[in-house]
């Protein structure tokens, strides 16, 4: 097959969320490209990390960048000569017309449950963008069961149009002593931690943990630190408003956005990893956890709790009680080695190996 890809979500040096998910799954690609031809699609050249062009995987660099999938794009797949067999995107937004097959990648659909926790702008292309590449649409891609059935309830799609590709998880890297202490060292972290790893963005429910962690440290006088490593989203205000209105600033670290051996390194010495989330696709970084060997308290929300199964200590993300009880029970000898086993044999469920070979799979639908 002759594949067309989108490939500027992956083409970025801070890759986090949709960026991970794509530059991953282009690099898995690459391995299995031995009977097919992929032509990827950038704004700007490929950066050196990105897999290095071949005969049968080539980069087209076309703009201009504005307005990129709804009118760049769409001329050079009307004018560029190539017939491809389908054009797929890791993100939402699929080539706005197209003369060939396309299929975009739904990673949830959050934003139309929360629509106020979006600028005008940014909501208006969630909602229409991914409407419209839903419509035109051969095949789609969902990264989770909880995913496919949300588009099936609000959208009406057919079953059979919507492949499931769940997430991958990298190995984990070696991470040495000393880049573990300089790591520590950097972020000032000089206590036992609890972890969140995420975007600074509402539906982390940041807030609930910040109120939640008060609460837990009154109760026990402890000195543990809560380290909240993401870079600043949007609609962040509440969260730093939290910190103060707790007094938590000597408790609580931001580290903004980290690199991958800092995030390796700050998972592998966390107690624990804390995603509060009210809504999330799938949870990547709950995988991640479990392949160092760190336990996971997790909401318990559909995506969640379908990818962790009985492997995490769930929690109400709306009820404070539930995670302060969480972050006790989660430091116990026995209920610590039982998660840990869990999270291993759960996290070797999802490779990004795998999730090439699925999604080849659901390309061979187009046939």
């Amino acid at each position: 097959m002759i594949i067309g890809i989108d490939g500027n979500e992956a083409n970025t040096p801070l890759r986090v969320g949709v960026g991970q998910y794509a530059f991953n799954l282009i690099t898995a690609l690459y391995q299995h490209r031995s009977h097919h031809t992929f032509h990827l699609y950038l704004k700007s050249p490929p950066l050196p990390d990105l897999p290095p062009a071949t005969s049968n995987w080539q980069y087209h660099l076309i703009g201009p960048s504005s307005l990129w999938t709804k009118i760049a794009l769409p001329f050079h797949l009307f004018t560029d000569g190539l017939h491809l067999d389908l054009f797929y995107s890791p993100s939402h937004y699929s080539p706005h017309f197209s003369p060939f097959p396309t299929i975009p990648t739904i990673h949830d659909l959050g934003y139309l449950q929360s629509q106020d926790q979006f600028n005008k702008k940014d909501i208006y292309q969630l909602v229409n963008w991914t409407k419209h590449s839903l419509k035109h649409a051969r095949q789609i891609i969902a990264v989770s069961q909880f995913t496919k059935d949300d588009l099936i309830k609000t959208y009406h799609l057919a079953p059979n149009k919507i492949s499931l590709v769940y997430n991958g998880v990298q190995n984990p890297p070696q991470i040495t002593s000393d880049q573990t202490k300089t790591v520590l060292s950097k972020f000032s972290i000089n206590q036992p931690y609890f972890l969140a790893l995420g975007t600074l963005k509402p539906n982390k429910n940041y807030p609930f943990l910040i109120n939640a962690f008060s609460t837990y440290l009154k109760n026990h006088s402890s000195t543990h630190l809560l380290v909240i490593a993401g870079k600043k989203g949007w609609l962040f205000n509440d969260i730093f408003r939290s910190v103060q209105e707790e007094k938590m600033e000597s408790n609580v670290i931001f580290t903004d956005y980290i690199s991958e051996t800092e995030k390796w390194a700050l998972l592998a010495n966390a107690l624990s990893l804390v995603i509060p989330s009210t809504y999330e696709g799938f949870g990547i970084p709950a995988i991640e956890s479990q392949a160092v060997g760190t336990p996971v308290i997790a909401s318990n929300i559909p995506a969640i709790s379908e990818i962790l199964q009985q492997s995490a200590l769930f929690i109400n993300p709306y009820q404070p009680s539930t995670l302060v009880q969480a972050l006790t029970q989660i430091q116990q000898p026995t209920t610590r080695k039982h998660l840990i086993a869990l999270g291993h044999q759960q996290s070797t469920k999802f490779t990004w190996d795998q999730s090439a070979i699925d999604l080849l799979k659901a390309f061979d639908k187009i046939k």
